[in-house]
Order: C-alpha cells, then sequence, then structure tokens
C-alpha cells in the first residue's frame, strides 16, 4: 500500500477526473519505492507528513518533467533538492 493515496496526489496535482489514474498511480508506486529505499529511519505507524510531502513533490517533478526533457533541473543528486531536504532527517548516510 502506498504512503499517499491516489485522491491526496490528484488534489496536489489538480487533476479533476480520472482519465490519468493509471499514470498517477504509476508515479505513486515508483515514487513510494524511491523513498522508501532512500530513508533509513523505521516507521511502525504513520510516515511522517514531510515524508507525504515529499512523495507528492516527487509525483509533481515527475509529472511536469515527464519526457525526461533537457530543461529538467539538474543538481547532481539522486533525488530533487527540496525533495531530498525533506527525506534528509529521515536518513543515516553511509561511510563512505
Amino acid at each position: 500500500m502506498s504512503i499517499v493515496d491516489l485522491d491526496a496526489l490528484k488534489e496536489h496535482l489538480r487533476y479533476d477526473d480520472d482519465a490519468n489514474d493509471t499514470m498517477l498511480q504509476g508515479y505513486l508506486d515508483a515514487a513510494d519505492s524511491v523513498v522508501k529505499n532512500y530513508i533509513t529511519d523505521e516507521f511502525e505507524s504513520e510516515y511522517p507528513k514531510a515524508i507525504h510531502q515529499a512523495i507528492l513533490m516527487l509525483c509533481g517533478y515527475w509529472d511536469k518533467y515527464r519526457n525526461a526533457e533537457s530543461d529538467a533541473p539538474l543538481n547532481g543528486n539522486y533525488l530533487p533538492m527540496p525533495v531530498q531536504a525533506l527525506l534528509y532527517p529521515y536518513r543515516k548516510p553511509t561511510a563512505v
């Protein structure tokens, strides 16, 4: 089960109909996986609101730059900076 539900994502991205539900669910599934792989903290019950927001923002980023256009902002990191900033408190960096 996704951390964020489809209705919350549709509200965040301002989608009013069901025409894009399959694509949006794909974004949610991928973002959920990316976020869970990035953070190292484990949560027994509800995830913090910052993690919910990070998933919404990551889906929004993918929706805006859905074809990996060259005008997508690149920062050399795995995730967009605002998403990374929200998730960083829940990650313990590994030693190099």
